[in-house]
């Protein structure tokens, strides 16, 4: 889990892209949002939250994202896996 978090504060020092969908501003919202529901989830569900952080970093290289400055990507990325865990008491 605290992988996971300093990942997410990494990507507030992600440079500005010029015609970017989503902003610094945006990408940062998007990245508390998801951190908020993160520790929601995991102290209701660790077991699944551990697993779901797996499936996460298998499914979605977030370094090579940030690396690569694809902030609509790591916006989409944010806003799936909010969704996903404020919406259901489950991931699966």
């Amino acid at each position: 889990m605290k992988k996971m978090l300093v990942l997410c504060v990494m990507f507030f020092g992600s440079a500005s892209i010029v015609n970017a969908v989503c902003t610094v501003e945006e990408l940062s919202a998007k990245s508390t949002a998801f951190q908020q529901a993160a520790m929601a989830f995991a102290q209701k569900n660790p077991k699944e939250y551990r697993e779901a952080m797996l499936a996460i970093a298998k499914e979605r290289d977030l370094l090579e994202e940030q690396k690569a400055n694809n902030m609509d990507a790591l916006c989409k990325i944010f806003d799936e896996y909010t969704k996903k865990m404020t919406g259901r008491k489950s991931l699966k």
